[in-house]
């Protein structure tokens, strides 16, 4: 469930137990600043010393339940998962408190294994419901309910149709259609759900313009993974054009030469890709491995599966083939 809450965190609005404005993550002029900036790192260092000084400061809890969300670290999912349960103890009709503790709580128990998500789901439903109760037109909170009705196993209270009523009743229309095609992607759906996303315009809806671009990652890879390069292609062209600074388009296409032969322009895509935004996301070492390996060049091959290893970063099942494709090269 890791995915269904990073880019699902709750905003404070005019009034901190009613809930914030949709269009708005903080209501902090400084950490909104940070936030529109994509400087995650120094907005969750904010938190975390903005906490330390004040318990209270809900701003700073949100900054600090952003950076655990976006870092697979379980000590820091713990801190602020105390830092939510005192909040809910001093102000428990505060959208934050909820959300904070729903989509930690959430991240926290899933990592941990099936039966650690069974103990816990009662209480992450009850705390995101509670959340988007307090602040109804508060579009993260109604994100994060939404993925945790396609996410959760049915038995545990997961539900398509729960989750197309809750995005049924975002506040503005382009919300819906993102929440739609949200649902279209988990059905399968990629294809359907990047011809939505690609007509929004979120403006300065800072939540929903994250959600945008990071479900057409994610169904562009998808596509990509499914053989469907032809149909990912046009996708990533556009996002290229449209967004130069993000590292995932030229990173998708260099894929998509690389799976054709074309080894070489690959590496030159890849090679952009790391110097932009997000890169540090992507498995662009081992992908380059992959592309040195098809030119023959052992040696560089070698020290970028060596490289992508060694970080530690993929999924399973990259590591995987980088250690075994690493093992055929030494032979």
């Amino acid at each position: 469930m890791r995915r269904c809450f990073s880019h699902s965190i709750a905003a404070l609005g005019l009034c901190l137990a009613a809930g914030p404005a949709s269009a708005q993550m903080f209501s902090d002029p400084a950490l909104e600043a940070l936030f529109a900036a994509e400087r995650f790192d120094e907005l969750e260092r904010t938190g975390v010393q903005r906490l330390a000084a004040q318990a209270d400061d809900l701003q700073a809890l949100l900054a600090a339940a952003l950076g655990a969300l976006r870092h697979n670290d379980a000590a820091r999912r713990q801190a602020v998962l105390a830092q939510a349960e005192g909040c809910l103890q001093k102000q428990p009709r505060a959208a934050i408190c909820h959300y904070a503790l729903g989509a930690v709580l959430g991240v926290q128990a899933a990592s941990l294994g099936m039966l650690k998500l069974a103990a816990s789901v009662g209480q992450v439903k009850s705390s995101l419901t509670e959340a988007l109760a307090l602040a109804p037109q508060w579009y993260p909170a109604r994100g994060a309910l939404v993925e945790f009705y396609l996410l959760v196993p049915s038995l545990m209270g997961g539900s398509s149709s729960r989750a197309l009523e809750t995005a049924r009743g975002a506040a503005q229309p382009q919300q819906v259609r993102a929440l739609e095609a949200r649902i279209a992607m988990q059905d399968g759906r990629h294809e359907q759900a990047l011809a939505t996303l690609a007509e929004l315009k979120p403006g300065n809806d800072a939540p929903l313009a994250l959600d945008v671009i990071g479900w057409q990652r994610v169904a562009c890879f998808a596509l990509l993974n499914d053989g469907k390069a032809a149909l990912a292609r046009p996708h990533l062209e556009r996002l290229q054009r449209e967004r130069p600074d993000l590292a995932f388009p030229p990173y998708g296409l260099g894929r998509i030469r690389s799976d054709a032969g074309a080894h070489d322009e690959a590496l030159k895509l890849y090679e952009q890709s790391r110097r932009l935004k997000g890169a540090d996301e992507l498995p662009i070492a081992y992908r380059e491995g992959i592309a040195l390996q098809g030119l023959g060049q052992k040696e560089s091959a070698r020290a970028s599966f060596a490289r992508f290893i060694k970080a530690g970063k993929g999924s399973p099942g990259n590591l995987d083939d980088a250690k075994k494709r690493l093992e055929m090269l030494a032979s």
